[in-house]
């Protein structure tokens, strides 16, 4: 099972490059994820700034969005885009964007399809254990 969880997970939580510059959610719109329910993916035209890292929205009112207030969207987003599952069982994984859960306001995202059902059956205890696991893995 845990094998399934690393088969085909690509870097998503923020993409980092020779120069330092970082992207985060993987080029994806954050508004998009926190709205809209769907990943859309961003564009650089629609760039902002928060905290160090790029966030690139889909559009202007994306970004006007984003812009009025940047924690509700990236704050949102629970381990910084990393596998909730997967960091359920201790493991710190990248995410791909297609799976992911909105749950009581915040954003999960998930390294499969696998990833994404096994926290559906469970929700409460995976966000459980994987905050526990985040508070340690977060430091490394």
């Amino acid at each position: 099972m845990k094998r399934l969880l690393m088969i085909g997970a690509m870097v998503f939580s923020a993409a980092s490059f020779a120069d330092g510059f970082k992207v985060g959610l993987g080029g994806y719109c954050p508004v998009g994820f926190v709205k809209a329910g769907k990943p859309v993916f961003g564009d650089p035209n629609f760039s902002s700034e928060y905290k160090g890292t790029t966030y690139y929205n889909s559009s202007e009112g994306a970004k006007k969005m984003f812009d009025a207030d940047p924690e509700s969207f990236v704050g949102a987003v629970q381990y910084k885009g990393f596998c909730a599952t997967g960091l359920a069982m201790g493991k710190k994984l990248e995410s791909d964007p297609k799976f992911f859960e909105r749950v009581n306001g915040k954003v999960y995202f998930f390294s499969s399809a696998e990833a994404q059902q096994m926290f559906s059956k469970a929700p409460k205890k995976y966000i459980s254990d994987a905050d526990k696991a985040w508070s340690k893995l977060s430091q490394e």
